[in-house]
């Protein structure tokens, strides 16, 4: 699904840190297998909330303890399904029409989401027969799919049966079609295919994904079969991967959401975070940090993460502050074009326009993700151009081009040298 603001304010942010680089950016979703949720997606406040849906041994729930344990925590976490369902026998199959096809089922209907896979076999109909899409929830004892082909009006015949899967990418399109109000997503699986297909879809969605692992390939920078050096490879800047010699206990991925997405974006530095409920690990570091991953170690006694990169090798506050840059952009000239009576193709309008946006930087600057001068200053500049030089296609398409604007980030200390005298 497209972002609608996309198609009124145009705003493309280039990161440029090689030399130098609300709308839910506080809250995780987790996207799991149990197949309790009779909904694609559900918003939780608590733990009390959780337990009404997952028990203490579902990885949902293990996961949203993670996020809520810890020192600061979101006001809410997200749990999303991705649809997976053994083989299950067909009661029935008509074609009410065409190539539509009914399939009569035993109360699996809350199960099943529109948009997943679905595998029919067993029918001596070989119509009935193949993969195809859920296309329609009817009820809880009928789904609906469109075949390849016109079909005859006389009901399937045969032992039908069918399995309803979907890939982790296909699923976090549907949670995210269903709802987009969530910024950071973390997957139940930590299998390296998982991941991989995961990573994908959040860089087309333009949200951000955590992920953990405790594959001791990681370890080794010169793998090249590994996870790690994988994402690396593919330069994703929204996966962050943090290694933890437990991942089937403890979740490090999303005690790290828990603890770090309720801070301001662009305000907070993910390195050097002591986690509630994770037990650090003794290891040699340098594999995972040469490929951009995260750990999470002992230093001076204390556990702490490390690094606070994504795959890419950029900083997770700098993507995350970018992102909300764009947000509020774009919602602040949307807000200016929706309250005002006209917003002029003139220079006047081109200032409204100005102002607008500097109420965004200047939050940016408060927030300390916009570098402030020695007077405490933003430094950024906006330019608009004067409407005489806007191309007249562009004026009479009534389409203000030609805004640029350019600012330094504030960025985080992560090492800090210090070397003096002394003497007698």
């Amino acid at each position: 699904m497209t972002n609608k603001l996309d198609q009124v304010i145009d705003i493309s942010i280039s990161l440029s840190t090689k030399a130098i680089t609300q709308q839910g950016f506080g809250t995780p979703m987790i996207l799991g297998t149990s197949m309790k949720l009779d909904r694609r997606l559900k918003e939780y406040a608590d733990m009390s909330a959780v337990a009404e849906d997952f028990v203490e041994g579902d990885i949902e729930y293990k996961m949203a303890e993670a996020e809520f344990s810890q020192n600061k925590t979101p006001d809410s976490v997200m749990i999303g399904k991705k649809v997976v369902l053994a083989s299950t026998a067909v009661t029935g199959a008509t074609n009410p029409s065409g190539n539509i096809v009914n399939l009569n089922l035993t109360d699996i209907g809350t199960k099943a989401e529109e948009g997943a896979t679905i595998v029919v076999s067993g029918f001596s109909t070989s119509g009935y027969n193949g993969t195809f899409v859920v296309t329609d929830i009817i009820d809880d004892d009928n789904i609906r799919y469109t075949a390849a082909g016109a079909l005859a009006a006389t009901p399937a015949v045969g032992s039908g049966s069918v399995v309803l899967s979907e890939t982790w990418a296909n699923a976090l399109q549907e949670v995210f079609d269903y709802n987009q109000n969530w910024y950071c997503a973390h997957l139940s699986s930590n299998v390296e295919a998982d991941i991989l297909s995961a990573a994908a879809k959040i860089e087309s969605l333009k949200r951000f994904l955590i992920v953990r692992t405790s594959d001791e390939d990681v370890l080794d920078s010169a793998d090249t079969g590994s996870v790690l050096y994988q994402l690396k490879a593919l330069n994703y800047d929204r996966t962050a991967l943090i290694w933890n010699g437990d991942t089937t206990t403890m979740f490090i991925d999303a005690a790290w959401g828990g603890r770090m997405l309720p801070t301001v974006p662009g305000s907070e530095n993910w390195a050097w975070k002591t986690l509630v409920g994770v037990v650090a690990d003794e290891i040699n570091v340098d594999g995972v940090r040469t490929n951009n991953g995260n750990t999470y170690e002992i230093f001076a006694g204390r556990s702490c993460t490390g690094l606070g990169k994504v795959v890419s090798g950029e900083y997770i506050d700098i993507i995350r502050g970018a992102d909300w840059l764009k947000a509020r952009l774009q919602e602040n000239i949307f807000l200016l074009l929706i309250n005002s009576e006209k917003v002029p193709m003139e220079d006047a309008g081109g200032d409204m326009v100005e102002n607008a946006m500097r109420e965004i930087f200047e939050q940016g600057v408060q927030n300390g993700f916009i570098r402030k001068d020695a007077d405490g200053k933003g430094i950024y500049t906006i330019t608009v151009p004067d409407v005489a030089d806007v191309p007249s296609a562009d004026r009479l398409a009534r389409y203000l081009s030609g805004i640029t604007f350019a600012g330094e980030l504030a960025g985080a200390i992560n090492k800090i040298g210090i070397a003096g005298n002394l003497s007698v």
